[in-house]
Formats: C-alpha cells, sequence, structure tokens
C-alpha cells in the first residue's frame, strides 16, 4: 500500500506531579502510533459473466524511537473477482492488481494467511534500511499516476511493469538513501517465493521538477538468470494534470514492454479525477502481444470515500471489454 493516509492515535497525559511529567515527556516518542485501514470492492464484468471482490487492509504503524518503526500490513479478502474466467479464456494479464481471496489465504504458496507484510525499518538523516517481510513494489517502479489498484487503474499493466518478477510479502531487506536533492538510490533482495531464485533491484530516482525518473535493474538468482531493465516515469504538468510511462526490457519469452496514460483531476468538480492508460507487451516470435488499454473516473462522494466506473479493453488470444464499478473507503 504506496502513499497511505494514517490516523494518529492521540497521546495524552494528566499531570500528577512534576515527576509524573518528565517521565510522559520522555517516553512520549515511544508511544506513538497510527493506524490506517482501507476496503475496496469492485464488480467487474467481461461479456455475459460478472462478479465482484472485496479486500480489506489494515496498516499498523508502531514508532519505537523518533527513528525506528515496526509496520504490519494485514488483509483479508473476499472473492477472487474474474482472473480465473480471463485464465480460461487465455488471458495472462489481470485486470485487477489487488490481493485476493485464493492468495490471502495462502500467501506466496508458503501457508501464511492474511499478514502480508511485517517489517522494521530505521532511519537515519539520508538513509533507511527495512527488514521483514516487505514487498519490493513499495521501494522500486513507484508512479505518481500510475502505481495504487484502489485509487487509480486497476489493470496489472498499469500498477506495475508486468515483466519483472517484483515479488511481495517475502523475506527481504530494502536500503534507501538520498544522495543528493535530486539523486537517490533503492535497493532490495528478497525471496522470489513461489518462483524460484531470490531476486534483486536496484534503482536511482532523478527528481527534476516537475518530472520524476526511476530506471532500475533486476536480476534473479537462478539457473535460468531472469534479469532486465524497467523504468518508471512521472510528469506533473499542473496540479491537475500529471502523465506517467513504464517501459521495460526482459530477456524472457516477453521481452518488452511499455505503457503511458494520464492522470486528470477537476474535471466536472473539485472532488473528481479522469485517467486513462495504454499499454503493450512484446512477445518473441511465436508468443502473442498482450494490449491493454484502462480508463477510469472517480468521484469522491466523501472526504475518505469514492466512487469509480472502470472500462477495460484486452486483446491477447482474443479481444474483449471489461466493465466495473469500484468502491473504495479509507480512515
Amino acid at each position: 500500500m504506496k502513499r497511505s493516509l494514517f490516523l494518529s492515535l492521540a497521546i495524552f497525559s494528566v499531570s500528577f506531579g512534576s515527576n509524573t511529567e518528565k517521565i510522559l515527556k520522555k517516553h512520549r516518542p515511544l508511544n506513538y502510533h497510527a493506524i490506517h485501514f482501507t476496503n475496496t470492492t469492485v464488480y467487474q464484468q467481461i461479456k455475459d459473466y460478472g462478479t465482484l471482490y472485496n479486500a480489506s487492509h489494515l496498516i499498523f504503524e508502531l514508532y519505537l524511537t523518533p527513528n525506528d518503526r515496526i509496520i504490519s500490513n494485514t488483509s483479508i479478502a473476499f472473492g477472487n473477482g474474474i482472473t480465473k474466467k480471463l485464465e480460461k479464456l487465455g488471458y495472462s494479464i489481470s485486470t485487477t492488481a489487488d490481493d485476493l481471496e485464493d492468495y490471502v489465504k495462502d500467501i506466496n504458496n508458503t501457508g501464511r494467511k492474511y499478514i502480508l507484510e511485517l517489517y522494521y525499518q530505521r532511519t537515519m538523516k539520508n538513509f533507511s534500511i527495512s527488514a521483514g517481510l516487505i514487498d519490493s513494489a513499495s521501494f522500486i517502479d513507484e508512479n505518481e499516476y500510475a502505481n495504487d489498484e484502489e485509487t487509480q487503474f486497476l489493470n496489472d499493466m498499469f500498477v506495475n511493469n508486468p515483466l519483472s518478477p517484483l515479488p511481495a510479502y517475502n523475506p527481504g531487506v530494502a536500503f534507501e538513501a538520498n544522495l543528493s536533492e535530486k539523486v537517490s538510490i533503492s535497493t532490495v533482495y528478497m525471496e522470489n517465493k513461489s518462483d524460484d531464485g531470490n531476486f534483486g533491484a536496484i534503482e536511482f530516482r532523478y527528481r527534476w521538477d516537475p518530472i520524476n525518473l526511476r530506471p532500475y535493474y533486476y536480476y534473479v538468482f537462478n539457473g535460468e538468470k531472469n534479469k532486465g531493465l524497467g523504468i518508471s516515469t512521472d510528469v506533473s504538468l499542473t496540479d491537475a494534470w500529471g502523465l506517467f510511462f513504464r517501459g521495460g526490457i526482459s530477456n524472457q519469452e516477453q521481452d518488452w514492454f511499455i505503457s503511458t496514460g494520464f492522470q486528470k483531476e477537476k474535471i466536472f468538480s473539485s472532488k473528481d479525477t479522469l485517467g486513462f492508460g495504454i499499454g503493450m507487451i512484446h512477445g518473441k516470435s511465436g508468443i502473442k502481444n498482450t494490449y491493454a488499454a484502462e480508463t477510469y473516473y472517480r468521484y469522491k462522494l466523501l472526504e475518505r470515500l469514492g466512487f469509480s466506473i472502470d472500462i477495460q479493453y484486452l486483446k491477447e488470444q482474443r479481444e474483449d471489454f471489461v466493465y466495473g464499478g469500484r468502491l473504495h473507503i479509507e480512515y
């Protein structure tokens, strides 16, 4: 869960004398914590088949000191959407990037349930380290306008690079360092279950307003030597207009990928957002290319409640339209 808004639980004290007040002030940094809750309900229909799923996330953040915190992300989901229907129709790309019921009940085929992330993070002036159950996409391939399946695009192709494994919810370690005001670096090394071989990646981020440029290299440590390059870019044209671009190359059967699109806020009012994306995964000789396009219109019914209408176009072994709606609440 990238760019989450946390509900801070206030610490309050009663003065029982000078000694008690000194103790409270001394230990106040050890008592700060925050809770964030999201719930997303999605309905999708392809031709004459339609169904819905519901996914909830509870994120807990505990500060041991101002520089040390423990983060957990648990999820409960009901339903698997149209994923199995898509597989039967021959599609290799998913129309939702969320973690659905079958997955959260057996995460990465490990038997672990519901606990997606649980890690310790140490932050210093220009450097941080995270270790535990992590999500590599929290540190690699981020994007301002195409990275959040709860409020932006649903299709896998517009959430992360579909060529890169980018494993999630496995044991690993991540380092982040700010080299200057404009340049930072992120590295990740983690298990790659349920696939074979551990995963490593390094990303450089260049910030030249209004452009964020993130090139990265990844490598899977196994006999097949799955490796590749990726890039994720976003451009803030104005406060309301933004563009995104993703691309990647790989030494696998699907050898390159590209996607691009935009996000426009304040279409009819200050509460709505329109997004559009188009992308393609290229296959080597004998492998079908995969095409996708998606547009969504999101309206904030309340401060923390939003509703989206979503339309996707898919083309691979065949072509279809997927129509959907999404209700999202966060607190």
